[in-house]
């Protein structure tokens, strides 16, 4: 699936073209909303404009970089460094039982999506047929373009414009994402499972664009996009609602299953996960903070915030979830 271009690839970057020549327009208002949460704290937000989010892309890639390599995020970017070298280690056993967990629970590791939607005779909507692509469909754009319409609908019907704003996220995040990733796939240049000629896939650098748009399997392995796109939905979501508690624990179990079956149809190794979820959920925290102010009352942590929800993959083939709690 993922060797093949999109029309909704290409629709992305000419938004994000259209972006660019727009984020030149500055609003005339400078009116804004606050929104008290639960907690006390607040956020505020100013009105929603959909092209200056757009515009701002470019600068939020750049605030996503720059807070990467700030002192005090180094031991994270250490931490995705060291995990991605420990499961290249055992990426082909992980990957041998990952096939091995699908076949026991009758979970497909083949491309079963079917074109729904056509424009002109090209394939504008494919969507999932069986739960195994079902699975693998949860990473996919269309989840976040989506949710940018349900949110752009309800901000629109309820004159809200946190819901608003939250969908122009989406959509920004949609194209950074998808920038961002096919950068970093297009110099590691990574096998994917499925066309690997080695153990774990050989790596074969700055392949160039006519090779890598003609032979994708062979170089878009690392790091996964359609796990980042993931992460990026959910923390763009749990950062404007904060204080929903479903979002990130149903989330975070959603992208497990993607997770187990982009191994399982030979998309992806485990060892492309971290750089992929870093990247999400970097970008997902640089957008979300883009138009508009958060004011935390001060006091200890509570339920919610203090309990945090992750999924994890263990070396030896096993996915499962953990959750924190912060005293």
């Amino acid at each position: 699936m993922e060797n093949i271009p999109r029309l909704k690839n290409i629709l992305a970057f000419l938004l994000l073209l259209s972006g660019l020549c727009a984020q030149a327009v500055q609003a005339q208002e400078v009116s804004s909303r606050t929104y008290t949460l639960k907690d006390g704290s607040t956020l505020t937000y100013q009105k929603p404009g959909f092209w200056r989010t757009m515009g701002a892309g470019p600068a939020d890639i750049g605030t996503f970089v720059a807070d990467s390599f700030k002192k005090e995020n180094l031991p994270w970017v250490a931490a995705v460094a060291a995990s991605t070298l420990i499961l290249i280690e055992y990426d082909q056993k992980l990957y041998n039982n990952a096939r091995r967990a699908g076949r026991k629970l009758s979970i497909s590791s083949e491309d079963k999506t079917k074109t729904y939607i056509k424009i002109g005779g090209v394939s504008a909507f494919r969507g999932p047929s069986d739960l195994g692509s079902a699975l693998y469909f949860i990473g996919d754009g269309w989840i976040s373009i989506g949710l940018f319409g349900y949110f752009k609908t309800h901000g629109w019907l309820k004159d809200d414009w946190r819901a608003s704003q939250t969908g122009n996220q989406l959509a920004e995040g949609l194209i950074a994402t998808g920038l961002v990733t096919e950068v970093m796939k297009n110099i590691t240049g990574r096998e994917t499972p499925s066309a690997a000629s080695g153990k774990g896939g050989v790596w074969r650098m700055f392949p160039g664009f006519k090779e890598y748009v003609a032979h994708r399997t062979r170089y878009d392995a690392f790091p996964s996009g359609h796990l980042a796109t993931g992460v990026m939905t959910v923390t763009i979501m749990a950062e404007n609602y904060p204080d929903n508690k479903y979002i990130k624990p149903i989330g975070y179990t959603l992208l497990a299953g993607l997770s187990f079956q982009m191994m399982n149809n030979g998309v992806h190794w485990a060892s492309d996960y971290p750089l992929g979820i870093a990247v999400g959920y970097g970008l997902g925290k640089a957008i979300a903070s883009h138009g508009r102010t958060a004011a935390r009352r001060a006091g200890p942590k509570t339920g919610a915030q203090a309990l945090t929800f992750a999924p994890y993959l263990s070396p030896y083939g096993g996915l499962g979830a953990g959750l924190a709690y912060k005293f």
